[in-house]
């Protein structure tokens, strides 16, 4: 894998403001390669198959990554190997690869060891495609939130927005379960959660349930699912990512929009915070942190560069 990062992070080095690799290249004749990495593993010439699609993969094509992963998860020609097949899932979905990002959210959470950090970085999956209008992420999200799985209480009335609008627009699943949650709503929490689920893409995702007070006279203490991540102590201490560049606040405050809507599953787990460009008063700088180590760091401002954000990985001083 490090090999695989050291190549990735050199190309996005040695790119700057340029075209990366696979961008240059023509769709056909990409999509003619990866078909014929495919074809060499269909006639049990696997292991020159892998080679050519981990060769397509360093280049940046996620879909190459999502087929490793397939193949490593499956066994083709091979033992299967979970570990390997994650590593690659988690790849293809750091390059925008939405059937490899979907498929590891599915094997953290369901197949996983169910740890605090699987099921957050589950979560951050499904909660990036789900605001970029993918139904089965909001109908996933929408059975977890009304059942509060993973989520340490119900919250209904975020759940069943998210189910209808998915069932909304003709997902078969949701239009199976819409009904049988809307029997046990009143009319004001129907509307509330009909409401945020038109407007998802603006108010997003937060731990704090939705108008509980809307279902339940018994609301309980949420202080401590509100926490989320927690701020490091000093920022010049840690392993920390800083996006972008200097910049006024609100265009600042827009790409810390659009990150954490199209990379939750890169900084979803991470505290975000905008702070004033030291020796630039009025202009302002985007962090997120702390990261675990350089390794991690790197690992996650790669995953950004390539959705497009200027990320640099900044050591503790």
């Amino acid at each position: 894998m490090m090999k695989v990062l050291i190549r990735l992070v050199c190309l996005l080095g040695a790119m700057g403001g340029l075209l990366s690799p696979v961008q240059a290249m023509q769709s056909a004749e990409i999509e003619e390669e990866l078909q014929d990495a495919l074809d060499l593993i269909s006639d049990d010439q696997v292991s020159a198959g892998i080679d050519a699609l981990r060769r397509l993969g360093e280049l940046g094509s996620g879909e190459a990554f999502f087929h490793l992963a397939e193949i490593h998860r499956l066994g083709v020609g091979r033992e299967p190997a979970p570990k390997i097949a994650l590593m690659y899932y988690r790849l293809a979905a750091q390059m925008g690869n939405k059937q490899g990002a979907l498929n590891l959210a599915n094997i953290l959470y369901f197949e996983g060891g169910a740890s605090d950090a699987d099921v957050n970085e589950a979560l951050a999956i499904w909660q990036q495609y789900a605001l970029l209008g993918d139904v089965e992420a909001m109908y996933l999200l929408g059975m977890l939130y009304w059942n509060g799985d993973g989520l340490g209480i119900p919250d209904p009335v975020r759940g069943y927005g998210l189910v209808w609008r998915a069932s909304d627009v003709g997902y078969g699943p949701a239009m199976d379960t819409e009904p049988q949650m809307r029997e046990q709503l009143n009319a004001e929490a129907m509307e509330a959660a009909k409401a945020y689920a038109r407007d998802l893409e603006v108010k997003g995702f937060e731990r704090k349930p939705l108008d509980l007070h809307l279902v339940t006279d018994d609301v309980p203490d949420l202080a401590e699912l509100e926490q989320g991540p927690e701020k490091p102590e000093d920022w010049d201490t840690v392993w920390r990512l800083e996006v972008g560049f200097a910049m006024g606040g609100d265009d600042t405050k827009a790409l810390e929009t659009a990150i954490l809507a199209k990379k939750a599953d890169t900084v979803g787990d991470m505290f975000h915070e905008i702070i004033e460009a030291p020796n630039r008063p009025g202009l302002y700088r985007l962090l997120f942190g702390p990261a675990k180590d350089m390794q991690d760091a790197v690992r996650r401002c790669v995953s950004l560069k390539r959705a497009g954000f200027d990320c640099f990985a900044k050591p503790p001083r």
